[in-house]
């Protein structure tokens, strides 16, 4: 008792002579960043707070969804009335999708920054030196995405590699030619050597080896496209192939990567971490708080549905027709429905992801989806290095690899049993190669678009010639609508809100046409 007595003693004594010196330094009601990254716990926290923002692409947002900005342009895909994304007619700097895009994917890159000064900052806190590299390659990974989602749109963007902490360094000139995608790969190529091979269960969906080797075969494959056909891009393209671990293979039925019973699998390289809590509140900002704001993924585009905004989003059917009849694909693609709200391109609907069970929403107003986005899967790695290997003349790979594709198509039928179709290819061409990647990949994030663009500028097709039939529109699309021109739709216009902003890319100019 009398030592318990002492102790007391001694903290009253410290309370009193604390209170007493009124010039300490109180500490705020909330931290202070330089007080915050102390240990090894809060720097895991700050990385998934960049991964976080991932959410601003995939989900409600507000009644402000970004999906038709890489769901609408092409030929796979089209909505149920005129948009500009369908028919690039009046598609302006001002479009509103442009400017959210843009705009959240600098705020992506400058998470990503920041995040990489405070672990250079910390290192210190690390008990294990191994994560700081792994938080390291994280980063880097993330930002090289940014900076080839803004190459694959715009061509030209400022490339911001240091946190930004002063007025003097905000206004930075565009990046030229195929500099940013440059950026991109040397980002890649030092996350390669940093990450892990795999994390633990209870980390999965963070990023590995295989998923910067993963998107570095995409980022090497379009360079190589917009580079003369750059034989070396493709070498390194195949190089970043070989060295996908040999447990990543393709998923044994196809429709398990669009479900969220099969998320994160072996297939998956990067997925965009959906989730949802019952609090959840899809028209509040997902930044900060808990159980508010987006956290799902959004697919009720491919739905009659009221928060679509008016725009249904279904196949073409160009895209409709690509399929074999016994392709087991298709029912894990598109269906036929009798719902009226589809009679403007003959009753299709999308139903990847919201397929059955799958089409799992929750949350207030039931608008958002657990249901993973999958950013990029083996299959559509597997599809650019077979480009790799014909260019290059390997010819036999380049089938191999398409053959996979196949043989998982007539493996996944609903008893397990072969279909007949598609059956093996016996001799490759590119055009058998653009024509898998349309059915394989069909609506999924940013793929379609990109695929035409870099064809055309590689000389694979001509996009030039291409009419609105081409682009799978059909009669729903009057003629006097439709407004793509090759010369100036291959890219996005340049926001409105950065040419008024940046001085430097008001310099630079406005992408060619707008």
């Amino acid at each position: 008792m009398k030592k318990i007595e002492n102790i007391l003693t001694i903290v009253v004594t410290v309370v009193l002579c604390v209170g007493c010196d009124r010039n300490l330094d109180i500490k705020p009601t909330k931290e202070l960043e330089s007080d915050y990254f102390s240990d090894e716990e809060r720097m895991q926290r700050g990385v998934r707070g960049v991964y976080a923002k991932i959410t601003d692409f995939y989900g409600f947002n507000n009644n402000a969804p970004s999906h038709l900005l890489w769901l609408l342009p092409g030929d796979d895909l089209m909505g149920n009335n005129p948009r500009t994304k369908d028919t690039f007619k009046g598609l302006s700097s001002d479009d509103g999708d442009v400017n959210f895009v843009w705009n959240r994917l600098y705020q992506l890159n400058a998470r990503a920054n920041t995040m990489l000064e405070k672990i250079e900052e910390n290192l210190n806190v690390y008990s294990n030196p191994e994560l700081a590299d792994y938080n390291k390659g994280e980063l880097l990974f993330i930002r090289s995405w940014t900076f080839f989602k803004l190459w694959t749109w715009w061509g030209k963007a400022p490339a911001i590699t240091e946190r930004i902490q002063s007025l003097s360094d905000i206004h930075n000139p565009p990046t030229q030619g195929v500099e940013l995608l440059d950026i991109a790969i040397a980002d890649l190529e030092a996350a390669v050597q940093l990450l892990p091979d795999e994390w633990p269960a209870e980390e999965s969906g963070r990023i590995t080896k295989d998923g910067a080797n993963g998107l570095l075969v995409k980022c090497y494959v379009t360079r190589a496209c917009n580079n003369g056909k750059s034989t070396a891009d493709y070498n390194a393209a195949i190089e970043a192939f070989e060295r996908i671990s040999p447990t990543r293979r393709l998923t044994s039925h196809f429709g398990e990567n669009f479900d969220y019973r099969f998320e994160n699998n072996e297939e998956s390289l990067f997925e965009f971490q959906a989730s949802l809590k019952p609090a959840e509140n899809p028209w509040l900002d997902n930044d900060f708080g808990d159980g508010v704001g987006t956290m799902g993924a959004y697919y009720k585009h491919f739905e009659n549905d009221w928060t679509n905004q008016g725009t249904i989003v279904a196949p073409t059917q160009k895209m409709v027709s690509m399929f074999d009849p016994e392709d087991p694909r298709i029912t894990e693609t598109f269906a036929k429905v009798s719902d009226v709200a589809f009679s403007f391109n003959g009753g299709y609907k999308m139903v990847k992801y919201i397929n059955g069970e799958r089409g799992k929403y929750a949350g207030i107003g039931v608008i958002n989806s657990i249901n993973n986005t999958r950013i990029l899967r083996l299959a559509d790695v597997k599809l650019l290095v077979a480009e790799a290997y014909l260019q290059t003349g390997q010819e036999g790979e380049a089938l191999e690899q398409v053959n996979d594709i196949r043989k998982r198509a007539r493996m996944s039928t609903a008893d397990g049993m072969e279909a007949s179709q598609p059956a093996d290819l016996t001799a490759i061409a590119m055009q058998d190669i653009m024509d898998e990647r349309m059915r394989e990949l069909v609506g999924e994030e940013g793929i379609r678009w990109n695929d035409l663009v870099r064809w055309h500028q590689a000389g694979f097709i001509n996009l030039q010639a291409w009419t609105k039939m081409d682009f799978g529109m059909g009669a729903s699309y009057d003629d006097d609508l439709w407004g793509f021109d090759a010369n100036t739709h291959v890219l996005m216009p340049i926001p409105v809100s950065e040419m008024d902003n940046n001085p430097e890319m008001l310099r630079s100019g406005q992408n060619p046409g707008y």
